[in-house]
């Protein structure tokens, strides 16, 4: 790894327990971060390693959000970085979704980055310095694929919240970030038999980007980075 300075910094990572969070966990661990990981799953969580810092917590639940961030920065003493990693991807024809479904998808890829990300930044503010980053996607850059109405407008929702984001908080010292990736080959994929997935970025070429916007100097800034991996024919 050629990224070097995450010695000691404390890193706090949603969705930390598979897909893109875990393989960023796994590798700023080697880097020799402190790393604490959120996720609503008992049994991934179980199966992440002693030394990272493992928080049950379901993001949608704002009284839960903030114990568990008062948890963890009891542990750290500090939060240098974020990364919004949690999200669901679910797909549905327009016409057949319901409440239930739009609400799930809304409430975990916005309303959890949101209540998140709100939590920590008052840390940050204290602080005078911190870095977050917004995993959106693809889906949040282009137009739009049939049956992916709620999917699609959350992660254009994760852009505009960053863009906003970074301009309110910019003066605090604090920088926001969003990596919009392609498709990733991760364990949903695998179990729903996803086509193409040769074709797919793997976790942990995400991770390591996103490891490149955080140890991106002070006075810079990424707002947007994307992999357009297999969707280089959109319009």
């Amino acid at each position: 790894m050629v990224i070097n300075g995450f010695e000691g910094k404390v890193i706090l990572i949603t969705g930390g327990s598979s897909g893109i969070g875990k393989a960023l966990a796994l590798n700023m661990i080697d880097e020799g971060a402190v790393v604490g990981v959120l996720s609503n799953s008992e049994s991934e969580l179980e199966q992440m390693p002693e030394e990272i810092y493992r928080l049950r917590v379901d993001i949608r639940d704002r009284k839960a959000v903030q114990t568990a961030m008062e948890d963890f920065h009891q542990y750290a003493g500090r939060i240098d970085m974020l990364v919004n990693s949690a999200g669901v991807s679910l797909w549905k024809d327009f016409l057949e979704m319901d409440d239930e479904f739009w609400d799930l998808i809304y409430d975990v890829n916005v309303k959890g980055t949101f209540l998140v990300t709100q939590a920590v930044v008052g840390y940050m503010k204290n602080q005078r310095s911190g870095i977050i980053v917004n995993v959106s996607s693809m889906s949040g850059l282009k137009s739009g694929l049939p049956g992916a109405s709620a999917y699609m407008s959350s992660k254009w929702a994760i852009v505009g919240l960053t863009r906003n984001l970074h301009l309110e908080l910019k003066n605090y010292g604090i920088r926001v970030s969003c990596i919009c990736p392609g498709s990733t080959r991760t364990t949903l994929h695998e179990k729903v038999k996803s086509p193409d997935q040769d074709k797919m970025l793997e976790a942990n070429d995400v991770a390591k980007t996103i490891m490149f916007m955080l140890a991106a100097p002070a006075n810079g800034h990424i707002q947007l980075l994307a992999e357009p991996a297999m969707f280089e024919d959109w319009k």
